[in-house]
């Protein structure tokens, strides 16, 4: 007797994405030179965050985790919106922790991660 696939899968999928409770910001130019831009927001995309360019995200719903993904240079000159922003929640985060996370399917600590100015 052949056995279908459709019948395993449905149960060994997540009943949630992993990301559906974050909202993401790109500054920076795609991860390890791996991917670009467009291809990093695609899987912010399909890992179920929400991708924006708002810079007023800090205004979002409550209940959402609010990432700005970018490298140190992005944050040079900028420890007041940094300031600013920490204040209102925001974590500034390497794209390499967004991609540990979606690999090991487990948010990653955000600790080893963060930027700071």
């Amino acid at each position: 007797m052949q056995r279908s696939r459709q019948s395993i899968l449905p149960d060994s999928l997540p009943k949630n994405l992993l990301f559906e409770n974050f909202s993401i910001m790109l500054k920076c130019n795609g991860c390890q030179e791996m991917m670009n831009n467009d291809e990093l927001i695609e899987l912010v995309q399909l890992s179920g965050a929400k991708h924006t360019t708002d810079s007023h995200f800090s205004r979002l719903q409550i209940g959402i985790t609010r990432i700005v993904l970018c490298e140190k240079e992005y944050l040079i000159n900028r420890r007041e919106m940094y300031e600013k922003c920490i204040q209102a929640g925001i974590h500034f985060l390497t794209p390499e922790w967004f991609l540990e996370s979606l690999v090991q399917y487990r948010i990653q600590p955000f600790q080893e991660y963060q930027i700071t100015p």
